[in-house]
């Protein structure tokens, strides 16, 4: 078996939420954490007129490939019940069980295939996923318990 590619940071958390604006709302207020972004995505694909199902708040920004492509240390907070890859079953929790919705680490970008191949290899499912705004790139796989994983990385670089 090949050297384990390395994981470089965390990425996000992201917490599966009930109430969207106002969980939001908290977290900006309590916490301080700043709105990066926030979108609509009801269906596969965004909708600019529609209520909000994700929102990005910044935890810290980053000195990393990552960061430094637009995508900083987030809280993301998904509106379970409305957002298309929260639906999914692939991405994230029961929400009767845990409001966490799956855990993502940075990975170089130049790692990304020896990720995947070393996952394939060690017979782990991937899911790929693509992530134009915040110029990134992942792969979602579960842990033995269930846990969703996601690795990703600055989409514009080596691999």
């Amino acid at each position: 078996m090949q050297d384990t590619p390395p994981i470089i940071g965390v990425s996000e958390i992201v917490l599966s939420v009930a109430d969207l604006p106002m969980v939001r709302d908290f977290y900006i207020r309590v916490m301080g954490f700043p709105l990066h972004s926030e979108v609509s995505m009801e269906e596969a694909v965004a909708d600019p007129d529609g209520d909000p199902t994700i929102a990005f708040l910044i935890i810290r920004e980053t000195d990393t490939p990552l960061g430094r492509g637009g995508h900083p240390q987030f809280l993301a907070l998904v509106d379970y019940r409305r957002h298309v890859y929260a639906r999914r079953r692939f991405v994230g929790h029961d929400v009767t069980q845990s409001t966490l919705n799956h855990l993502a680490f940075e990975i170089p970008p130049e790692s990304f295939e020896d990720h995947a191949k070393r996952l394939c290899e060690l017979g782990i499912e991937l899911s790929f996923s693509d992530f134009p705004a915040m110029n990134a790139r992942a792969m979602f796989f579960k842990d033995p318990e269930g846990n969703t994983l996601e690795l990703i990385c600055h989409a514009s670089g080596g691999g």
